[in-house]
């Protein structure tokens, strides 16, 4: 199993089944060496600031807005195929199209948004808050759907270890498929974007960590509880490319109320009116 043709990825069963039973699953050599460079080569200038993307859509998503950029942890650049649309139909969105069909063969997925993200050395809080996709998005009752399948991929371009902030998670938090009550991290969503949740461990949270070498991809699902740490490396950063596939009647609901998972946005997880828990802890 695994790579078997220039656009295809082989999953187990198995694979399939973890998926399902724990909310994530790693991937092992889905891209290349020499493919993972193409990648990055794209990557990087937008971390350079060569290709530009307007407004709240680059920034820290550790810190509020307006900390200036030499100060920021986690750099985060949304929806880099609307603003340099020549990356799209890259060997990353081809192999993942093949993969998202194995695990959900009878649901017509296709992209949603993607994200670059980069974890700079020796950044301490370049913390990912433990959370839950769905606190960020709108619920059923918003869009007016039954089915709310996701799979978000997150491509390792550099080695993703626990020094320097690997993804880790909740194994079958998301099986029942509840929002937990979600809070802003920075005290509101005009100041930050990121949110929040509380996990204790003394409760029954067991956290798992999902390392992941370079060409190397996990997969998660829309409810299973999840975050990451800060990078502890002095030398090493941590980039990551992010893809998430969801049902097409599900992008179509979302974009007919305005939601393009741009931070630019008018609507956000306070403005969806869906009547999921979404009030401040």
């Amino acid at each position: 199993m695994g790579r078997t043709a220039p656009n295809s990825y082989a999953l187990t069963a198995e694979q399939i089944e973890t998926f399902h039973r724990d909310g994530c699953v790693t991937l092992p050599n889905v891209l290349t060496e020499e493919e993972v460079i193409e990648i990055e080569k794209v990557f990087d200038r937008f971390l350079n600031r060569e290709i530009h993307v307007p407004g709240k859509d680059f920034c820290d998503m550790s810190k509020p807005f307006g900390v200036p950029f030499e100060e920021w942890s986690i750099v985060n650049c949304m929806l880099p195929t609307v603003y340099h649309p020549e990356f799209a139909d890259n060997v990353f969105e081809r192999i993942t199209a093949d993969i998202v069909r194995q695990i959900h063969p009878n649901l017509e997925m296709a992209k949603d948004y993607d994200q670059l993200l980069n974890k700079r050395p020796g950044k301490g809080d370049a913390v990912f808050p433990w959370h839950q996709d769905m606190g960020y998005w709108p619920g059923p009752k918003a869009l007016g759907v039954e089915e709310t399948a996701t799979c978000t991929f997150s491509l390792a371009v550099d080695d993703s270890t626990e020094e320097n902030g690997c993804l880790r998670y909740l194994p079958g938090s998301g099986v029942a498929r509840t929002l937990r009550r979600h809070a802003p991290l920075s005290g509101s969503r005009n100041e930050g974007h990121a949110l929040t949740i509380d996990v204790d461990e003394s409760k029954g949270d067991v956290v798992t960590l999902a390392p992941c070498m370079r060409g190397s991809v996990t997969v998660h699902d829309e409810f299973v509880v999840h975050g990451s740490s800060g990078n502890m490396s002095h030398d090493r950063q941590r980039r990551t490319y992010v893809l998430a596939y969801r049902p097409k009647q599900v992008i179509d609901a979302e974009r007919r109320i305005g939601f393009t998972h741009s931070h630019n946005d008018d609507v956000n997880w306070d403005t969806f009116n869906d009547g999921e828990e979404r009030k401040k802890l």
